[in-house]
């Protein structure tokens, strides 16, 4: 073998997949149904201990018809039929692999049982027979190695364990790809095996061959700048942001890193980092040649779109990505939404009857900022970034975010391929305005002098941190993997927050994907969040409206229309004035009334939400239409009261089309709600000539109220107290009633 050629097979990253690689082949043969062909309507197997019918599933051709054919059944899921000239062929490959598994005298047996006269089950009986046991494992050739006892801990069989030749070539893949991290790019690892007892005992030895110990030679740079123009970012910049320099010790996880921080410039269409195939077995040194494909260097982008909680939405942005030649990318970006129904670009609610719904959509929602990039600070594995921006941002009848101007500070640690993690501190002047009802009832913050306080612009701080481990395998729609995102947020007056705006936010979120076959996909995902004050018991105070926890909606639960899911509070069309015995007045609506004008979502600060969804491949259209079934659960609380009374999760089942888009996945979602409104207090929102306030008029409360004469001639005051949770919402019983929709971008999760 040329020393070229061990140098290619040194440096790939591909695992050895042994036998299963063979299978995942075989699996594309054409199982399709033609006109005769017979459908496989079950594939079973009997007498595997060691190993599940999933992981033998895998290893053959046959495959069964979609489960939603075979046990709902739905006329449009996939048939598949059988192969039989690659029945025999899934016999051997389950022998095959099991004997690499360490099941030498293995046997199997196959079954055809007719189910009609169109259609047949498989069955594969297999008897496992003892398994080979190995006698002993040894890894040569690490002595040479300054850190060999290290790169071999942990890896290969156990002595005494079953003889998986399967998992002692993976061993040698890992030990491979240590010492490729180690400064040993040549590194290659042989096994050999001896048997005895008709296959029952085994001897192995892991041959390591790790070459020399290598450093980074000439790093030659090769720029291909854009048709018709002349080379953007200097080669000294290259450099800077790949991070590698001659005389580094030779690391391929360094080498990916550097042709990955290269791509998130942006600036490049093509990145190849590949070590010079000129090298000999003995040299010590090794030569990187770096071929670069420069880009447009500036950018701009237009978009519009329609959503229903955002009305009509317009966004732009300009990109700088060689900003002072440095490869340091600029993004000017401004957004607008409401348009049609928020002033002063009102006049089409028509459009939005959704938003219409919504108190804070009545003004224009926008964003203008400015973003500065850095690719790499001081040589780290860090990319800098500040934002200065001026804000309207509202959330679906809970709250309106209003910033002056803001500016955030974030660095991106990206010291595991794909773990990143975010630091950001940020701080902007801005006030938050959200329903009177819900600082009455929330914070017992009632009168319209005290809310104008806690809405008055204020100085806020957070600083956060955001964990994300992304194994998925696509960012839009991923059918098999998973990810797991933490959060933690913190303001407080040492941060320079205002004083009162003390709190602590922590949020978990993780999903998972499997590829069921056909192109259906089943999907989990579980997130919870909590939010405490100086002190994780301390269950009361003030949130920020904006940092409280909400769900409901097409990407939480959804059975519940946007942020409803959990308490809520509800605005009354009007009340009468009753006289007590006591001769108090007091402010009431009539037991029988069950009717109200709107709803505030409550939120809370404790949330847990998990979602089961079944992605279904559609019979019409299959690569632009999916079809979802889904369960959504959840609940969202606030810690202080009985946690049985707070407590009750809600479950509610759904289904929703899915059309794949240039903008990504676009959802209409349907979802079933068996649960009526939960009773809550009722308020009254006093007009400027009542007086503006926000007396409770829940079914018989006793809070006294006085009705003004005279110059405040019929002003409303109340006098303090708890406004009780009585008034119940008529409850309807139609399916139609009780059904959800909503329409939403990208996938729930």
């Amino acid at each position: 073998m040329t020393t070229a050629r061990r140098i290619r097979l040194a440096l790939s990253a591909v695992g050895f997949l042994s036998i299963p690689a063979a299978p995942r082949l075989a699996v594309a043969q054409d199982v399709r149904c033609d006109p005769g062909d017979l459908e496989v309507r079950k594939l079973a197997f009997a007498g595997n201990h060691a190993f599940t019918n999933a992981d033998l599933a895998k290893i053959i051709v046959t495959t069964p018809s979609a489960w939603a054919r075979r046990f709902v059944p739905l006329p449009f899921a996939e048939r598949r039929c059988l192969d039989r000239a690659e029945l025999p062929n899934d016999r051997a490959r389950l022998i095959i692999f099991y004997r690499l598994r360490g099941y030498p005298q293995v046997m199997v047996d196959t079954l055809l049982r007719a189910t009609s006269a169109q259609s047949v089950e498989v069955k594969f009986t297999i008897y496992e027979g003892p398994q080979a046991m190995l006698r002993s494992f040894v890894v040569n050739g690490l002595s040479p190695v300054k850190n060999g006892e290290q790169i071999a801990r942990g890896v290969g069989p156990s002595m005494g364990g079953r003889f998986d030749r399967i998992a002692i070539t993976a061993a040698g893949d890992t030990i491979a790809r240590r010492l490729r991290n180690s400064g040993y790019p040549l590194a290659s690892a042989t096994n050999r095996f001896a048997l005895a007892d008709n296959g029952l005992s085994a001897w192995d030895t892991l041959a390591v061959t790790p070459g020399p110990l290598t450093r980074i030679g000439n790093l030659k740079v090769a720029v291909i700048p854009l048709a018709g123009k002349t080379q953007k970012i200097p080669t000294s910049v290259v450099r800077r942001v790949m991070g590698i320099k001659a005389g580094d010790l030779y690391r391929e996880d360094e080498i990916i890193g550097a042709q990955r921080a290269l791509y998130q410039t942006e600036a490049y269409e093509h990145v190849a980092i590949a070590p010079n195939t000129a090298m000999r077995a003995t040299d010590s040194l090794i030569n990187l040649d770096i071929t670069l494909a420069e880009g447009a260097m500036h950018t701009a982008r237009l978009g519009a779109g329609y959503g229903t909680l955002d009305c009509l939405r317009l966004t732009g942005e300009l990109s700088n990505y060689n900003f002072l030649r440095g490869a340091r990318r600029l993004d000017f970006t401004t957004r607008v939404s409401k348009i049609g129904i928020g002033k002063p670009l009102n006049g089409a609610e028509g459009l939005c009857p959704q938003a219409k719904k919504d108190v804070f959509s009545n003004r224009l929602n926008y964003y203008v900022g400015s973003t500065l990039r850095q690719p790499v600070f001081f040589g780290l594995r860090t990319i800098p970034t500040i934002t200065v921006y001026s804000q309207r941002l509202s959330e679906y009848n809970a709250y309106l975010r209003t910033t002056a101007i803001g500016g955030v500070a974030s660095l991106a640690w990206q010291r595991w391929v794909n773990t990143p993690v975010n630091f950001a501190y940020s701080l902007d002047l801005g006030r938050t305005e959200a329903q009177p009802a819900l600082f009455c009832a929330v914070f017992n913050v009632c009168d319209a002098e005290a809310r104008q306080r806690f809405q008055a612009t204020q100085r806020l701080a957070v600083l956060s941190a955001l964990v994300t481990r992304d194994n998925a395998n696509s960012l839009l729609n991923p059918t098999r993997g998973s990810v797991v995102r933490l959060e933690a947020r913190h303001s407080s007056p040492a941060i320079f927050s205002e004083q009162g705006l003390t709190f602590n936010k922590l949020v978990a979120d993780g999903s998972h994907y499997w590829d069921v076959g056909g192109g259906n996909v089943f999907a989990v995902r579980v997130r919870s969040g909590i939010v405490f004050g100086r002190s994780f018991g301390a269950a009361a105070g003030y949130i920020p409206p904006q940092e409280r926890l909400y769900a409901g909606g097409p990407t939480t639960v959804r059975g519940f229309a946007q942020n409803e899911l959990g308490s809520v509070i509800y605005i009354s069309n009007g009340f009468v004035s009753e006289t007590l015995p006591s001769g108090a007045t007091v402010l009431r609506v009539a037991d029988s009334v069950k009717t109200f004008r709107r709803l505030v979502p409550v939120g809370g600060n404790t949330l847990a939400v998990g979602n089961v969804e079944l992605r279904l491949k559609s019979p019409i259209l299959p690569e632009l239409l999916q079809w979802t079934l889904f369960t959504d659960a959840g609940e969202v609380w606030n810690r202080g009261r009985n946690f049985a009374e707070a407590v009750r999760l809600k479950v509610t089942p759904g289904i929703q089309l899915t059309a794949f888009s240039p903008v990504g996945p676009v959802r209409a979602v349907i979802g079933y709600n068996p649960y009526a409104r939960p009773a809550g207090p009722l308020y009254y929102e006093a007009t400027a000539t009542e007086g503006g306030g926000l007396p409770c008029v829940s079914p018989g409360n006793n809070i006294a109220s006085h009705v003004g004469t005279g110059t405040d001639a019929g002003k409303l005051t109340q006098e303090s107290g708890v406004c009780p949770s009585t008034f119940k919402p008529a409850t309807h019983t139609s399916f139609r009633s009780r059904l959800t929709f909503s329409f939403a971008i990208g996938q729930a999760f």
